[in-house]
């Protein structure tokens, strides 16, 4: 069995204080505004290593339509996803509704204008909930980024049961994943924000009509609903950045490969076993890369969770040429609520195994839980 090489590796949105029973909320991205285990390295051509054609590097694929089938944010779940801009919002209040808030603090892009992470929690102290609405998202390309402009209606329950409504804008950037060279990589983040208390007899859609001013915020010529990313479209047309689960995590990592994205898929790996440049160098010869999920077992313990993962692998060449793997991946999470110091560690990989089997193989019958 071979190592894996792949190395695939609120802006205050909210900040309420009690203030005589009657919280106020503050502005978003400043805050004197107040309004409104190590794997073992192989050569990477033991490995599928696709290098598929990316699509134009200035543009990322249209956003596909969720409306009402947006995801639960409650606490009871766990979100991580940079996909689209609707995700990542949804991402950082669900990080605010489950008090993980080095979490959500990891969604901006300028810490300095937020203050310490002391002061970023502290705002939150009065705040029970959130829940969000959204407003048609825009966007509009410079400079080799996007910048998305997402109106928002958040409706806040305090831990007095109090209830708020608040009209928001927010502006997100991507720069484009393709355009690195070498590690690091800035994912997707919240670039600035604001909120405007709002009367909560207000329609939403009425609080929607104000809650991005146009002198202020980029509107571009691209609207559409909120929306999240395929998760099943692994392939150069579509855009995974998705941290919520090891499929998750596994599926963004292939959607990388696909578009060439090599310094994105490095960043999955939590510690990559080669050097960035023997990683990006694997892929020369792979057109596409396409993946099937057995069940992932987890194993938490002491603030920690540990996923096994089984995953079939089949790889198209450049010369047309189809090879098949089957894989075990062991992914890591520090439990998001318990990590307290800067900076935030997502779910990442920390090993995998691999082996080439006959392309005529059942693979579905050998991605059994434990991987073995």
């Amino acid at each position: 069995m071979k190592r894996l090489s792949f190395c695939f590796m609120l802006i205050s949105v909210i900040v309420l204080c009690a203030c005589g029973g009657n919280p106020t909320p503050a502005a978003t991205i400043a805050p004197t505004e107040t309004r409104p285990a190590q794997p073992t390295a192989v050569s990477p051509t033991q490995v599928p290593s696709p290098t598929a054609a990316s699509p134009t590097e200035t543009t990322v694929p249209a956003l596909t339509p969720a409306g009402p089938g947006l995801p639960d944010i409650s606490e009871l779940v766990y979100l991580d996803d940079r996909s689209t801009p609707a995700a990542l919002m949804l991402s950082y209040f669900n990080a605010i509704n489950k008090r993980s808030y080095l979490q959500a603090y990891s969604y901006y892009s300028n810490f300095s204008e937020l203050g310490t992470l002391e002061d970023f929690t502290n705002r939150y102290s009065d705040t029970q909930s959130v829940d969000v609405v959204f407003g048609e998202i825009t966007s509009e390309g410079a400079a080799g980024s996007i910048y998305f402009t997402v109106p928002m209606v958040l409706n806040v329950t305090t831990s007095s049961a109090a209830l708020h409504k608040l009209a928001a804008c927010y502006v997100l950037r991507l720069s484009q994943p393709g355009n690195y060279g070498a590690p690091p990589i800035t994912p997707m983040h919240i670039e600035r924000g604001t909120t405007q208390p709002m009367d909560t007899t207000i329609l939403d859609s009425e609080a929607l009509a104000s809650a991005c001013p146009p002198t202020d915020y980029p509107t571009g010529p691209n609207s559409q609903p909120a929306g999240i990313e395929d998760l099943t479209d692994l392939s150069s047309a579509n855009y995974i950045d998705n941290r919520s689960g090891p499929v998750e995590v596994l599926s963004s990592l292939m959607n990388a490969i696909n578009r060439k994205e090599y310094v994105r898929a490095f960043s999955y790996w939590q510690d990559p076993p080669d050097s960035y440049d023997a990683f990006a160098a694997g892929y020369a010869n792979t057109a596409t890369i396409t993946a099937q999920y057995g069940p992932a077992t987890p194993d938490a313990g002491a603030g920690q969770v540990y996923y096994s993962l089984p995953v079939a692998l089949q790889s198209t060449l450049k010369d047309g040429t189809l090879q098949t793997f089957i894989a075990c991946y062991t992914l890591h999470l520090s439990q998001p609520g318990m990590q307290g110091t800067v900076p935030f560690e997502p779910l990442g990989i920390i090993s995998g195994t691999a082996r080439q089997v006959d392309n005529s193989t059942d693979i579905t019958s050998m991605l059994v839980p434990d991987c073995q």
